[in-house]
């Protein structure tokens, strides 16, 4: 019995459709065998909840920050989007999802950026850098949620 073109159609999709989720699922590991990892940040458009939450018809996507550390020369260099890649200095590195890098500036003060098992952290002079309230970190199925509905125009 020949299969009907409409039958095939719907298996390729299908097919496509769970190649593509897979793909999802095993590109951090990928990422990780590089030394590199990516973080998903996000800001809200109003008040932020009580518990920090924010809900998702107020979130927007901010352009991803990946680190990429050689442990062997106790380095960490970041990108933002495609920006060209810049490198944090004074860095004790562990992994790629474990190091810490500290830097001196004469008019914000003493900056530490570190990653502990993948969360990114700020601190300036000891204290929680202001830009963590604004721009939060949240999971990768989340940040490419509220990126596609960005793409369809259902954001501002």
């Amino acid at each position: 019995m020949k299969e009907a073109v409409g039958d095939r159609i719907i298996i390729w999709l299908t097919g496509g459709m769970v190649l593509v989720v897979a793909a999802f699922f095993i590109w951090p590991a990928y990422e990780h065998l590089r030394g590199e990892a990516t973080v998903y940040r996000m800001f809200c458009t109003s008040d932020r909840k009580d518990d920090g939450s924010c809900g998702l018809k107020n979130e927007l996507t901010s352009p991803t920050e990946t680190y990429k550390a050689f442990p062997d020369q106790q380095r960490v260099i970041v990108w933002i989007g495609n920006d060209a890649p810049s490198k944090l200095s004074n860095c004790a590195v562990r992994n790629e999802l474990n190091w810490r890098c500290t830097r001196t500036d004469k008019h914000v003060g003493t900056v530490d950026q570190s990653m502990a098992d993948g969360q990114l952290s700020e601190t300036v002079d000891g204290d929680p850098s202001p830009g963590l309230s604004l721009f939060y970190q949240a999971p990768r199925w989340r940040w490419w949620l509220v990126k596609l509905l960005e793409t369809a125009g259902l954001r501002k």
